[in-house]
């Protein structure tokens, strides 16, 4: 790795990249509703639906936080328990809201209802209808990510890079083949099967969260590629038309759009992560972004209740131009709804259900104490201890000795990123 008392700044800029992510979901939903006109015989709807792409940049930056934030003094049953404290305030209250935008009743949706808050809801098959929260099942695969985060991260971090490097190539390798099986062996339309066993299933979308675990190991082990941010973000676009065009011509299916940006949006994370590290301006850093991005989680769990819910009241009308004013309006009442529900729900809730279960400190030794034999004295070992913090992720140079100190734990929260769950309190 590097070196110890290397001290690495915040990385703000993937606090700002989550919006973009979430909005980026917003757009595929409203898609499926707003009509936009066609252009020399190209649907500019057609683009919109790469937006649920953002739920796969989700996992791959919550794998990447988590990894990039991992403390070895925080136990297994804390990071647990943190991880629901951070995830489930906002998808309760979001439940709710989905309820009354969706008009629903208790026989319809209590069984979805149950799956839901369960953090289960991906495990098993989606109903032919939308009841509950819709969007909330990406927050159960992220749930499972969680469930296996602690017994991977410490085999992970020491590996060396071509170990990472072939690991990563090998998951990459298997989402995509998976998904060809899918493609090639159940009829395209059964997309409520397709939705069940890939789109939506946890144990094919973890290797997304993994190739953002591994990318953090390798930034943590030194590796600095020399990636330019603004080509990074321009490899979303030229990805998108990619698979547009490779879609139009029949060389693959058209729901690529979340396996085949995968590249893409770890390159994007790494691109932001590096230019943070190295110190230089961006403009993801800035504070109307960071703020969004602190909102995204909840926009992310709230907008398709929003857009249901005006459905009845916002006159959408044929294929014209003038319907983006109608996405203005969603997105500006989508974000108000947001930040209500970060700042009165998720946020004082997130806190109070952290204080139920503290970091227990160990007690100070009692009374003189005999002086150790030289075999016998503690080496201490400083090493680097990556933070996140509400305004991005930070890291510190520790004495492992004081991890657990009252000092260290008010100077240094250790919050985590949550998706889709994937967002950080902003403190």
């Amino acid at each position: 790795m590097s070196s110890p008392k290397e001290r690495m700044p915040r990385v703000e800029s993937l606090t700002g990249l989550r919006w973009f992510a979430a909005f980026a979901v917003f757009l595929f939903h409203a898609n499926q509703i707003i009509k936009l006109p066609t252009v020399n015989d190209i649907r500019l709807g057609d683009f919109f639906r790469f937006g649920d792409a953002g739920v796969t940049f989700f996992y791959v930056l919550s794998g990447f936080v988590l990894t990039w934030s991992f403390s070895p003094s925080v136990s297994t049953g804390t990071f647990y328990w943190r991880r629901f404290a951070r995830v489930w305030p906002a998808l309760a209250v979001s439940t709710v809201i989905a309820w009354v935008a969706f008009d629903q009743v208790w026989h319809d949706s209590w069984k979805r209802t149950l799956l839901s808050l369960s953090l289960t809801e991906s495990w098993f098959p989606p109903a032919a209808h939308l009841v509950a929260n819709p969007v909330a099942w990406s927050v159960s695969c992220e749930a499972f990510f969680y469930l296996l985060f602690p017994f991977i991260i410490r085999p992970l971090l020491r590996l060396r890079l071509p170990a990472l490097a072939i690991i990563a190539a090998a998951g990459m390798a298997i989402e995509w083949a998976y998904w060809f099986f899918v493609q090639d062996f159940i009829d395209p339309k059964q997309y409520w099967i397709q939705l069940s066993w890939f789109i939506r299933f946890p144990p094919v979308r973890f290797i997304e969260f993994l190739l953002g675990m591994i990318a953090a190991a390798a930034l943590l082990r030194g590796w600095r590629p020399r990636i330019n941010l603004w080509l990074a973000l321009a490899t979303v676009p030229a990805s998108v038309l990619l698979l547009w065009w490779g879609a139009r011509q029949g060389w693959w299916a058209a729901h690529w759009s979340q396996q085949g940006l995968i590249p893409a949006c770890v390159l994007v994370v790494l691109a932001a992560a590096l230019r943070d590290v190295s110190g230089r301006p961006s403009f993801l850093r800035s504070k109307p972004l960071v703020s969004l991005g602190a909102w995204s989680y909840a926009f992310y769990l709230v907008h398709l209740s929003v857009i249901y819910w005006l459905m009845g009241t916002v006159k959408t009308g044929p294929a014209s131009w003038m319907n983006l004013k109608v996405l203005l309006v969603w997105t500006v009442l989508g974000i108000a709804l947001a930040w209500a529900c970060y700042r009165w729900v998720e946020h004082p809730v997130e806190r109070f259900l952290r204080n139920l279960y503290p970091r227990r400190v160990p007690p100070a030794p009692q009374g003189p104490q005999a002086p150790l034999a030289p075999h016998e004295a503690p080496t201490v070992v400083l090493q680097r201890d990556a933070v996140l913090t509400g305004r991005g992720v930070t890291s510190h140079d520790i004495d492992p000795a004081r991890t657990g100190s009252p000092e260290r734990a008010s100077r240094y929260p250790d919050h985590g990123h949550g998706l889709p769950g994937i967002t950080t309190p902003d403190r």
